[in-house]
């Protein structure tokens, strides 16, 4: 994928540095965090992605289709847990990379993780998905609902949902962070 080509992020272990590799994407819903995770994943098999979305997918089914929208909270807790729980086994054994595809929506967040990847002698990478303008994210998150729902995909993201994110969101500054602008 040309993303990772244009980003040049340094995603494999080293003689010099081989810790694992963790890749946290952070960018609001439809953004691009699990297109990018995805080819991760398609270009180096070492890689496990970690998805909020995909566990509950894997364990549920779709979303308003094989469960109810109601579950949805309970069931991203069950998620969140899982994952986290995940992540600190895998950088444990060591020997596998991992993309962590969840929105990092806050400083706190991101903070947490970056301090779990460093306490289990692993490697970061931030990678920011920053917006130019609101309508270019509910662009993208139209065009991906009429490509087909998926496990990524299946929430539905209102208008009020997005400005819900889009004004909850706080952008990584100085954080280490990799940006990649998100255009049309």
């Amino acid at each position: 994928m040309e993303i990772l080509d244009q980003l040049g992020i340094p995603l494999l272990r080293t003689p010099e540095d081989p810790r694992p590799v963790v890749v946290m994407t952070c960018g609001i819903a439809g953004s691009g965090k699990s297109t990018l995770s995805k080819a991760i994943i398609a270009r180096h098999p070492n890689f496990v992605r970690l998805s909020i979305d995909s566990i509950v997918y894997a364990r549920h089914g779709l979303y308003g289709a094989d469960y109810s929208p109601d579950k949805l909270e309970d069931y991203q807790a069950e998620a969140d847990t899982e994952c986290r729980r995940t992540l600190m086994h895998l950088l444990d054994q060591g020997e596998r990379d991992i993309v962590l595809d969840r929105a990092l929506y806050s400083r706190e967040d991101r903070d947490y993780f970056k301090k779990v990847v460093e306490e289990k002698g692993g490697r970061w990478i931030l990678v920011f998905f920053r917006p130019a303008r609101k309508d270019v994210i509910w662009n993208r998150i139209q065009r991906r609902r009429e490509a087909g729902v998926d496990g990524d995909s299946a929430v539905e993201i209102t208008p009020e949902v997005l400005d819900a994110y889009w004004d909850g969101f706080e952008k990584p500054e100085g954080e280490g962070e990799i940006v990649v602008d998100v255009t049309e």
